[in-house]
């Protein structure tokens, strides 16, 4: 017989807990996920670097900046930087949550376009571009 047979064996301790929804959502390439599922086990106000994170695996910091890129865009992850009184960074804050709701409800939809009065942009008509006719071929 050809049963499959998924043995799970008891964790007591330094264990992570997460969704099901999360783990089997679609949007999230499994990079995505591996990043996602690490960055949750961390305890909470853990100080963490892109170049610490990097570091943790073989992938590299390319490969981890495109899996939080793809976190970032999936809403389960929102990087806010605070600037200090001379407008530097002073502050970067990672939101991570195990669902997805750090999406951009800014972001310009395309399934829907007005068409009855669509907006265009209205160049500057005050100062144009001048074409520079003259030849310098003499």
């Amino acid at each position: 017989m050809d049963d499959t047979v998924i043995v799970r064996r008891k964790v007591r301790s330094n264990f992570t807990t997460l969704p099901n929804e999360l783990i089997r959502d679609p949007n999230l390439s499994w990079k995505a996920l591996g990043i996602l599922v690490f960055v949750l086990s961390l305890p909470d106000n853990f100080r963490l670097r892109l170049s610490h994170l990097s570091k943790q695996k073989k992938s590299g910091r390319d490969a981890t900046r495109t899996g939080l890129q793809e976190l970032q865009q999936a809403g389960y992850l929102r990087i806010k930087r605070e600037r200090g009184e001379r407008g530097k960074f002073s502050h970067t804050a990672w939101l991570v949550s195990d669902q997805p709701e750090y999406r951009d409800h800014d972001s310009p939809r395309s399934d829907f376009p007005t068409t009855v009065n669509p907006t265009t942009d209205n160049p500057y008509s005050e100062n144009p571009t001048l074409i520079n006719k003259k030849d310098k071929k003499n």
